[in-house]
């Protein structure tokens, strides 16, 4: 996935390998971004006012996703006493299709189509998986620095050899982060459309890219 242009030496072989499976497991989060299993936690999200408190609806029930369709969820009360406050507040939060099931503390929720504040959330999940991804790649980089440099202590390396493969390892974490961001650029695009905020200049610059052809095969 990733060439290794100026060093093929094992601590840049050794990143790049394990640059693939940080990449594939952000790839797998992303394609669950939007999915009804996804949507669950916004709709945790829900904020219920009980008792004076505001409390998220993840501390008063249970949502299961539907495996048919991402668009019915089924919310399972806690409380029986307060089924018909979450029916409520969930008509009041852009669920209008929320009834509660008779003789349970079911509420029934179907989406008929995402708000816009819907989508703003699950842009920014996919954001905070871009932040989780490149958190993982910046440790990966680190690590792999520091092995380097205790292999230079331990003289197992020649120092020209060093050099290259730190240039190498900078070179290929710099791919790696613009590969993630890229990713992250294209799925919220898949969301927002025209409203995606491109005011940050480096988002701005990579937005271009989402239509490259190492970008094409994701997220159709």
């Amino acid at each position: 996935m990733f060439e290794l242009k100026i060093s093929d030496d094992t601590y840049s072989t050794a990143l790049s390998a394990r640059a693939e499976d940080i990449i594939f497991k952000y790839v797998k989060d992303l394609e669950q971004a939007g999915s009804g299993e996804a949507f669950k936690n916004v709709l945790y999200g829900v904020r219920v006012m009980v008792e004076g408190r505001n409390r998220f609806l993840n501390d008063l029930a249970e949502v299961i996703a539907h495996e048919d369709t991402d668009s019915k969820f089924t919310v399972r009360v806690h409380r029986p006493d307060l089924t018909d406050q979450v029916v409520q507040t969930l008509k009041d939060a852009d669920y209008p299709r929320s009834k509660r099931e008779p003789g349970t503390n079911d509420v029934t929720v179907i989406i008929s189509h995402k708000t816009d504040q819907q989508l703003e959330d699950m842009a920014n999940d996919v954001k905070r998986m871009e932040k989780s991804a490149l958190g993982a790649a910046t440790g990966l980089k680190l690590d792999t620095l520091q092995r380097i440099k205790a292999a230079i202590d331990k003289e197992y390396i020649e120092p020209k050899d060093a050099f290259h493969a730190r240039n190498q390892i900078e070179q290929t974490s710099n791919e790696i982060s613009e590969f993630i961001k890229v990713l992250s650029l294209k799925k919220r695009y898949k969301f927002l459309d025209d409203d995606l905020d491109l005011s940050d200049p480096e988002e701005k610059r990579l937005f271009g890219d989402i239509h490259k052809p190492q970008y094409r095969s994701y997220f159709k």
